[in-house]
């Protein structure tokens, strides 16, 4: 992975968070570490939280609140997908595409595209290869990929640091899994059915933090929540492996 200096300035953050954390919290999670979520199990995401300061922050708030974030697979970008990977409808039929010419009409640009047809030729088609790619060869973190946009080199919103990430989440106060960044490989790895994709998590709320830190120093049946915490939450599997390797 070649950094750049937004990319440097963001593992600088997550640097930051990671020591913040070690002086707060009991069971501070490392920032880097990937964390495998079925998108079968994730309902929402949200747009309100920072993406370009580093990984690994834990935030109290209301962000993570069903009022405050959007039903996942209700978005144009999912919609779309269905209908050109299951439905197999045209790329002009979907509602993405639908959504990209409205934005151009708006903005006179999308994801750094100026017309529709170039937006179709060339981030459609890496849409299309990224399926196909998953659908034989299996879901591959950004790390490992080959199926790299083709428009990175002259498109600089395909080529922004958050690409170089893997998708990134947030666990809300219950923890529940929120979708912040890279919708596409969600919907696509929902739609065919992979059982768990690695993901990096952007931020933690308050309260679930303060569950991690309850698993680390006692049992389950001593957390001091008012809701029932799923023992295989897989951000808990580091907590609840802490006295053994972990695999």
């Amino acid at each position: 992975m070649t950094e750049t200096p937004v990319l440097d300035r963001f593992w600088a953050a997550t640097e930051w968070h990671k020591a913040a954390n070690e002086l707060t919290y009991a069971a501070p999670a490392d920032p880097r570490r990937l964390v495998r979520v079925d998108p079968a199990s994730v309902e929402r995401f949200t747009g309100s939280l920072r993406l370009d300061v580093g990984l690994g922050r834990v935030q109290d708030g209301d962000w993570d609140r069903p009022e405050r974030c959007d039903r996942i697979r209700e978005t144009a970008i999912y919609r779309g997908l269905v209908q050109r990977f299951v439905d197999g409808a045209d790329w002009q039929e979907t509602a993405l595409y639908e959504q990209a010419q409205r934005r151009l009409d708006d903005a006179g640009s999308v994801r750094g595209y100026g017309d529709i047809e170039t937006f179709r030729a060339t981030r459609c088609a890496y849409l299309d290869d990224l399926y196909e790619s998953i659908r034989t060869d299996g879901y591959r973190p950004n790390a490992d990929a080959t199926h790299d946009n083709p428009s990175a080199d002259e498109n600089p919103y395909e080529d922004a640091y958050a690409h170089k990430l893997e998708p990134l989440v947030a666990i809300g106060r219950t923890g529940q899994t929120l979708w912040t960044e890279g919708y596409h490989r969600f919907a696509i790895a929902d739609i065919l059915d992979v059982d768990a994709i690695p993901v990096q998590v952007l931020c933690r709320h308050d309260e679930w933090q303060r569950v991690r830190d309850d698993v680390a120093e006692s049992s389950f049946d001593r957390l001091r929540t008012e809701f029932e915490v799923d023992a295989d939450h897989p951000d808990l599997r580091d907590v609840t492996c802490r006295d053994r390797s972990d695999p």
